[in-house]
């Protein structure tokens, strides 16, 4: 799969960790990719991998661009990576999953998974197809109240959806799935920090599926 290149200097340590998350809801695999460096530079990237049973200590894990490193969802609710060796791109294999059997997938999709200094904060506007479409979104602490968000302009706590409290790095946050039916552009409100996905089942066909990530801003170093 091909992966975002992030450049850096050769040993260079991030002032703050890169670290991303996301469940197993609509996720079969994470592709994660190293930094570039010089062709010189001997430096090992590390990456410690969270899960719901470990949110404290993790599991280390060496990053290279020699084979494909990936981190499996069938086994686990959630995961969540952080790392100071640099930027380490993600994607989601996505797919719709019938839990509690995980191995079955019907549909791929593929999209980045920003990290959590990449997430937005606002108004987002996106669309979707007429039926059969998911918002699944993950706020911090400031985020995560549903009187304070808005979907299409009515307060979330007005809507059917699921909500899990995530605990990582030291801190709370919220992940939304949200079932949104109506062909056009919609908008999502929230005055924490956030990142959103689109997620559509029978695309084309009862096995296709569709997602993609509504946007992010650029890390600054």
């Amino acid at each position: 799969m091909p992966m975002p290149v992030v450049a850096k200097q050769c040993n260079d340590l991030l002032f703050s960790a890169d670290q991303r998350m996301i469940t197993n809801d609509f996720t079969t695999r994470l592709y994660v990719s190293p930094p570039s460096v010089d062709s010189d530079c001997d430096e090992t990237f590390t990456m410690i991998i969270y899960d719901e049973n470990d949110n404290v200590s993790g599991h280390h894990q060496v990053i290279t661009a020699i084979r494909s490193s990936t981190i499996e969802l069938t086994d686990k609710l959630q995961m969540a990576s952080s790392s100071y060796s640099g930027q380490i791109p993600m994607y989601r294999l996505g797919s719709i999953l019938n839990h509690p059997d995980s191995l079955t997938a019907y549909g791929h999709f593929a999209h980045i998974v920003p990290s959590i200094q990449e997430w937005v904060t606002g108004k987002t506007q996106f669309s979707t197809l007429a039926k059969n479409c998911y918002i699944e979104f993950y706020a911090d602490q400031d985020g995560i109240d549903p009187d304070l968000i808005k979907v299409d302009g009515i307060i979330l706590s007005n809507y059917h959806y699921t909500f899990n409290h995530m605990s990582y790095y030291k801190k709370k946050y919220g992940h939304f799935i949200l079932a949104l039916p109506g062909y056009g552009l919609h908008t999502l409100e929230n005055g924490g920090n956030y990142v959103l996905y689109v997620v559509c089942k029978h695309v084309n066909g009862p096995n296709d599926a569709a997602g993609y990530l509504t946007g992010y801003n650029q890390r600054k170093q």
